[in-house]
């Protein structure tokens, strides 16, 4: 059975996800790992862009494309919250 470019991308996403947010709870972290991890997650991306271009059936098609708008969210709002939090002492 062939795999679709939607299968592609939330593997590949999901992955790159995991590695990146993996480099902040072990004790070894190397810069390396984490790029990896993002050109993993890119390439998920990327997958997701052409299984939308080919208007491939399914819902997995818009995990990736979802988590490129929520991924840096999340990351703003994080930041919000610690500057908010810093600015109280």
């Amino acid at each position: 059975m062939k795999i679709r470019f939607s299968q592609y991308s939330l593997r590949l996403s999901l992955l790159g996800i995991v590695i990146g947010i993996g480099q902040y709870f072990t004790p070894i972290y190397s810069s390396h790992i984490l790029y990896i991890g993002i050109v993993i997650y890119l390439m998920g991306f990327l997958c997701g862009v052409i299984a939308f271009g080919k208007l491939e059936k399914g819902l997995m098609k818009y995990f990736s494309l979802a988590s490129f708008v929520l991924i840096p969210l999340l990351i703003m709002l994080g930041m919000l919250f610690f500057a908010m939090n810093f600015g109280e002492n």
